[in-house]
């Protein structure tokens, strides 16, 4: 097949959509079928396009609502269109809600191509964090009206968990849907230990401060719908029973400044540390150096990093909502916990006080995150789309069948 992805997403701009674009991407290509991706230019061009064919950047503005967003202009659609007439896709798979969401269905429909959507984000409960001079419930009443009006434009609409799915459906949106997680590639595994204490032995002589420490880590976006604040406090309790723990945050964000002053007012400045983005091929390193990874997040449409994280064989302590409950379904990996300090803090200290059970614990988590392989979800999501395509190219040959004669 030949795919087009369509966001407003991706590199340089590091979330879960550009990840899941750039796993399945990798992955489809590896099973030898034709991809592109279309997305917005950014103000700091990417070496990495130049060595990735099949990523094409058009004209982009910057987005009303976060800073670190763009927005392929309107007037950048014809040369979207030639684009993908250039590529000449079988389906369009759409990533995001905004512009190129409506290049994509513009052009899908103009070519009864069968037009895709993939629901990532839960923006009710984001978009108060980013316009928060406006009413909350008159952003989220908005918010709905626009997801249903664009999901209901969808041939399908894939969502990464049942959680989403729910979301959606209480929208009113009522194409059918299709839930497959983001597939987790096999970079992310347990690593050997002569790699981890290399590893461990640069973030000491970066922040010497955590020489000797056990680590708790966080990973993602630092923002603060991802609830981080949540994690000082924690961390203040556990420091209460033990001396030999800190916190590492892997990844950057609008509140990370804000994050870092709220541990400097709390005498936490020695037993945290932030390591700004990093690479994405050194997440899994970061994860098994780490005794714990800790997701106080309750927005989540899936959490991929609870599934990297336990892919890697660490366990997770995680609050129990949205996507994070889909994943973890209890207690596997780790502990699924109520958004509740105490019940939080207490996990984290059990399995810091317990190796046989920590290590039960990682065992549990590599067996449990096998079932979101990049293997297994791929083929899940390449099976659908083949249905479309065999589905809407058995239409258009009837339509071309029926349609009218010229001749005479």
């Amino acid at each position: 097949m030949r795919i087009a992805f369509l966001t407003d997403s991706y590199w340089p701009r590091v979330n879960g959509v550009t990840v899941s674009v750039q796993t399945y991407r990798d992955e489809f290509e590896r099973r030898g079928h034709a991809s592109i991706v279309i997305c917005p230019e950014y103000p700091d061009a990417m070496e990495r396009d130049e060595k990735t064919p099949g990523v094409l950047r058009f004209p982009s503005m910057a987005s009303m609502i976060s800073s670190e967003d763009r927005l392929v202009r309107l007037d950048a659609f014809p040369a979207v269109f030639r684009a993908l007439g250039r590529f000449r896709p079988d389906l369009i798979y759409v990533q995001t809600e905004f512009t190129l969401q409506i290049a994509g269905r513009i052009y899908a429909r103009s070519r009864r191509l069968p037009f895709i959507c993939c629901a990532h984000t839960d923006f009710e409960h984001y978009i108060g964090y980013y316009v928060p001079q406006v009413q909350k419930e008159a952003l989220q009443a908005t918010a709905r009206f626009i997801m249903r009006t664009i999901y209901d434009t969808a041939d399908c609409v894939v969502t990464p968990s049942r959680s989403m799915e729910r979301v959606l459906l209480s929208y009113g949106v009522r194409k059918p849907f299709h839930v497959v997680p983001t597939g987790v590639p096999l970079m992310f595994s347990p690593q050997r230990r002569e790699d981890v204490a290399a590893y461990r032995s640069l973030i000491d002589a970066r922040f010497p401060h955590l020489k000797g420490k056990r680590l708790l880590l966080f990973a993602g976006r630092v923002t603060e719908e991802k609830g981080v604040d949540f994690l000082l406090p924690m961390l203040e309790r556990v420091l209460e029973q033990r001396d030999d723990v800190a916190l590492l945050v892997a990844g950057d964000g609008p509140h990370r400044a804000i994050f870092e002053t709220h541990a400097s007012e709390r005498n936490l400045s020695q037993r945290t540390a932030f390591m700004g983005y990093v690479p994405h091929d050194d997440l899994p390193i970061i994860y098994a150096l780490s005794e714990i990874f800790v997701f106080p997040s309750k927005t989540e449409t899936l959490g991929l990093c609870t599934i990297e994280a336990m892919a890697t064989g660490t366990p997770v302590v995680a609050i129990g909502e949205m996507g994070t409950r889909d994943v973890m379904e209890g207690d596997n990996g780790g502990f699924m916990v109520p958004d509740d300090l105490g019940e939080f803090t207490a996990a984290v200290l059990r399995l810091l006080g317990d190796e046989g059970l920590r290590s039960s614990k990682s065992a549990e988590a590599v067996a449990w995150s096998k079932r979101y392989s990049i293997e297994t979800t791929s083929e899940t999501l390449l099976s659908l789309f083949a249905g479309f395509v065999k589905n809407r190219r058995r239409r258009n040959a009837r339509r071309s069948l029926h349609r009218p004669s010229r001749a005479g």
